[in-house]
């Protein structure tokens, strides 16, 4: 499928500006920039490229991506970079492709409730059908857009700048995070398994959900499962069913995962067998001591991909400790997969 473009005359931008924030997050995500002179900069990036040239009184921002649902990720993107710095030119950005104000945006997709079930280990096992097209082994996460209790969800819709507007107030989304756990493209469906959390909004709408019910997610994005070499794994328990996608997709893979499980029943969720990979489950109500135990693995120096997955403030340490080491971002997968209510 060939590339789509949209381009934006920035005017009143600072091109220098600009390039230095290009060049900064290049740095922070280990992203390729692909030119960087005096006629402009491009960083390619999971989604796509992201460019900036200079301009008589401001800077033009071209965006190139294999489809448009990438294409509106890097608008989102690239519209809060500049409104970080220049919060009325970010307002003010009309796209050349001419986005249809208020339309669904492209990287987001309308799904059915098949099923609901209990799995084993305290999870329960949801059945979304719909477009699956998008999902590959190279990309297995996505979001999935929860409306509040008691109100009619709202739609997010495409802003005048092309930017995603999501609804606010009131009116807000829930949007955890999930791994498809399997995708059947030929049956369109989606299977994803959830952690009950008691009181999480999560788990209340997947047990209360009507079956066929219509349910907004995000197409998937980067963080796939394709894996070479040894992994060093840390997982509690929202990050098993991505433990186990990972393990059916890479039959090569050697190296260890180390999972800490909330309760004693989390460590019953059923895990296909792999014959490079061991399994070692810490003990229940020890979650506390990943983010030491991941750094203790990072303090080795050694060659092993690093995977972690937790609470945001443990995931955070962690890859503040991997950056100080000066590791590069691809040698690792670190993720918040929550965050604690009190945060």
């Amino acid at each position: 499928m060939p590339d789509v473009i949209a381009r934006t005359d920035l005017i009143g931008a600072d091109f220098a500006r600009l390039r230095q924030g290009a060049l900064a997050q290049a740095a922070e995500h280990d992203l390729t920039i692909a030119q960087d002179d005096k006629t402009g900069i491009r960083v390619d990036t999971y989604y796509g490229r992201i460019g900036f040239a200079p301009l008589d009184g401001g800077a033009r921002a071209e965006i190139l991506a294999p489809h448009a649902g990438h294409l509106q990720v890097l608008k989102d993107a690239l519209v809060a970079q500049i409104g970080a710095g220049f919060p009325k030119i970010a307002q003010s950005i009309r796209w050349n492709d001419a986005p249809q104000k208020g339309q669904l945006p492209a990287n987001v997709n309308v799904m059915t409730v098949g099923s609901v079930a209990p799995l084993r280990g305290g999870f329960l096992r949801v059945i979304l059908r719909g477009d699956v097209s998008r999902f590959s082994d190279d990309a297995i996460h996505f979001r999935l857009a929860i409306g509040p209790q008691g109100r009619p969800m709202q739609w997010p819709a495409v802003g005048a700048n092309g930017a995603t507007q999501w609804p606010q107030g009131a009116d807000k989304l829930h949007l955890p995070v999930y791994t498809a756990r399997s995708v059947d493209h030929d049956a369109g469906t989606l299977c994803l398994d959830l952690f009950e959390h008691d009181g999480a909004r999560a788990t209340q709408w997947a047990s209360t959900v009507p079956i066929g019910s219509e349910v907004l997610i995000t197409n998937p994005g980067g963080g796939g499962c394709r894996i070479s070499g040894e992994i060093s794994g840390f997982a509690d328990e929202t990050g098993f069913p991505a433990v186990a996608r990972i393990l059916e997709a890479n039959p090569d893979l050697t190296g260890r995962f180390t999972l800490y499980p909330g309760q004693e029943a989390a460590a019953h969720y059923p895990f296909p067998d792999h014959a490079g990979v061991e399994i070692a489950f810490a003990a229940p109500g020890t979650q506390e001591m990943m983010a030491d135990a991941a750094r203790a693995v990072i303090s080795e120096q050694c060659p092993r991909f690093l995977w972690f997955v937790a609470e945001r403030n443990q995931a955070s340490q962690v890859r503040a400790e991997w950056r100080k080491t000066g590791h590069a971002a691809r040698g690792a997968y670190i993720s918040a997969y929550w965050q604690r209510l009190e945060e």
